[in-house]
């Protein structure tokens, strides 16, 4: 749940998507508004005096529609994505304007314990906990000793923001295409696998002999469109 909620933050309905990397004028309005973490630390305690204004309400609305319209069915991030229900997102979208984000784009280049990522790790984490305590990510099974433990999801955060879509970015840079490559092979694979398990049923419920089942046994003697 955690790591749907990151990619609800960034725009991603894809596992074939990557972060952006965010742009020099958007760091450097960060830099000039929090200039120490203090800054920020005193923004954070005074979020209650922070009502969302209307133009981020209308990106609410947008942001709704364009997850409902484009979260692809084909995939298991888009599915997750287009369950996620309509208060989270407004719980999500509504703390971003709070915090002052004017979007919310983590730089993968920097360190994560710089103050611009610092503050987005809080942001992601601080929202996704009240998400949850507000009943959102339930489909998910969020479990309210995990949600409540600030430590944990900043551990979750850094992992997956950190290792694995960073990782997945370079993987991108260097070879354009690669995980749309590697995300439609992976399908053959699975349909592959689903057509040798039938067929092995098939053969052994029509009492065909074991060497007969073992020469078209395994994933590699099935097409995936047979």
């Amino acid at each position: 749940a955690m790591q749907v909620h990151i990619c609800i933050a960034m725009g991603l309905t894809s596992a074939t998507e990557t972060p952006i990397t965010p742009p020099a004028q958007l760091k450097e309005r960060f830099a000039a508004r929090f200039r120490t973490q203090d800054d920020f630390s005193s923004l954070v305690r005074n979020l209650g005096n922070r009502p969302a204004q209307q133009p981020h309400l209308q990106h609410i609305q947008a942001a709704r529609t364009h997850f409902h319209n484009n979260a692809a069915t084909g995939n298991s991030l888009g599915k997750d994505v287009a369950r996620v229900e309509d208060l989270t997102l407004r719980i999500l979208f509504s703390m971003m304007d709070q915090y002052g984000f004017e979007t919310w784009c983590p730089d993968l280049s920097d360190s994560p314990s710089s103050l611009y990522n610092n503050a987005h790790r809080a942001f992601a984490v601080d929202s996704f906990q009240q998400a949850c305590m507000m009943g959102g990510y339930l489909w998910f099974g969020v479990i309210p000793e995990q949600y409540q433990d600030t430590f944990l999801l900043a551990k979750i955060y850094d992992s997956y923001v950190f290792g694995t879509l960073k990782d997945k970015a370079r993987k991108e840079a260097r070879d354009p295409g690669a995980l749309e490559r590697r995300q439609e092979a992976n399908g053959i694979r699975k349909r592959r696998q689903s057509l040798a398990a039938n067929r092995e049923l098939f053969l052994r419920t029509n009492g065909y002999l074991e060497r007969v089942i073992k020469a078209v046994a395994g994933s590699y003697c099935a097409s995936e469109d047979e």
